[in-house]
């Protein structure tokens, strides 16, 4: 219910009727200083309603203890907004190893702007996320943040970000972290969004040293390039039973290791789901292990289907098996190309697929 101010016209003839919300938001400054930002999320917590939090201008909040075992600021449970004015958040180098932030369910609900987390390290080896750790039932929205040379470290996957639940990041970057396990930039078991993202850089001693996809990866207007990892995805992996749909995107410079043989790998997308590309490009990928893979794609199993409209294929790279191919490689499942040249890949650009790849020769 809304309090309603009365403003009478001089004349008295007319009156205009303003409404004013009764149900204020909690908004703080936050001081520069890592424990004015822990108690500031503590309060945030205990406090009914959501709450927008300020951070000073350019200030680096430099984390040197653990708020709790394994994070390094308190964990979210309620609604909170970041207003991170060109700050960071990092942990010092000098102190033991910690994530940044942990998102619990089934309150937590994390926006971050304009701010830059790095630097954290988790040791929880099933729960990951060296940067951010996003548990089932919670959200996290990203928008214009640098997730930045973060580790996961012992077997957890998410070097930057590992996402149980919801992630959604726009205008942002995911560059130079490392997982032990799955997902070096990002490892999300919820549905992620990306907008105007680059997930660059970053690699995973596991599988997917870009994005290891769970659950439904939407990505519009982005990039993921220069990834890598030591078994069977340079740049983003789509589990059996998961879906990506990539729309004017570039997976760019991506880099797969693998050298034992069964299962799949690939240079750019290693797709056991189901994948929709639409002006896209996929372009300079490489698989360079021994083992049968993509350079460019692989679609494994007969589950798999990959659609493919308006994009192109082009100069990746497959120097594994005799079997391999360097533009796509199908393995039992099934791949629909429109208007997608796969061009000048090596050694090949589909052969060795089966079921053959309609429309793509060499």
């Amino acid at each position: 219910m809304s309090r309603l101010a009365v403003l009478a016209v001089a004349t008295g003839a007319v009156a205009a009727v303003v409404a004013v919300p009764t149900t204020a938001q909690a908004q703080e400054f936050v001081p520069c200083s890592a424990t004015a930002l822990r108690n500031a999320i503590t309060r945030a917590n205990t406090t009914p309603g959501p709450a927008t939090l300020y951070l000073s201008y350019g200030c680096t909040y430099q984390l040197t203890v653990e708020d709790s075992p394994g994070n390094g600021l308190p964990s979210v449970t309620s609604e909170i907004d970041v207003i991170g004015n060109r700050s960071t958040i990092r942990r010092a180098s000098t102190t033991v190893n910690f994530r940044i932030f942990e998102v619990s369910g089934p309150g937590g609900n994390l926006t971050l702007r304009n701010l830059t987390v790095r630097d954290g390290r988790s040791t929880s080896g099933g729960a990951g996320g060296g940067g951010i750790a996003v548990y089932l039932g919670a959200r996290a929205t990203l928008d214009t943040v640098e997730v930045t040379r973060n580790q996961a470290l012992v077997t957890g996957p998410g070097g930057g970000i590992a996402a149980g639940g919801a992630l959604t990041l726009r205008n942002s970057t995911v560059s130079y972290n490392i997982a032990q396990d799955n997902g070096g930039g990002v490892s999300a078991g919820g549905p992620l969004t990306l907008s105007n993202t680059t997930i660059t850089g970053n690699s995973a001693r596991a599988e997917a040293g870009g994005i290891d996809v769970g659950a439904a990866l939407t990505a519009t207007n982005s990039q993921v390039t220069d990834n890598a990892d030591g078994e069977a995805t340079g740049g983003i992996r789509v589990r059996s039973g998961a879906t990506a749909t990539l729309t004017d995107t570039l997976v760019r410079g991506n880099t797969t290791a693998r050298q034992s043989s069964g299962g799949s790998a690939a240079g750019g997308i290693n797709n056991n789901g189901s994948l929709t590309l639409d002006r896209t490009t996929v372009l300079a990928n490489r698989a360079l292990g021994t083992a049968d893979q993509g350079g460019g794609i692989a679609n494994y199993g007969a589950a798999a289907t990959a659609t493919i409209r308006n994009s192109s294929v082009t100069h990746n790279l497959a120097r594994g098996s005799a079997t391999s191919a360097g533009g796509i490689l199908n393995s039992g499942g099934a791949v629909s190309l429109t208007a997608t040249p796969v061009t000048d890949n090596l050694a090949s650009n589909c052969a060795h697929s089966s079921p053959a790849v309609a429309g793509c020769t060499g």
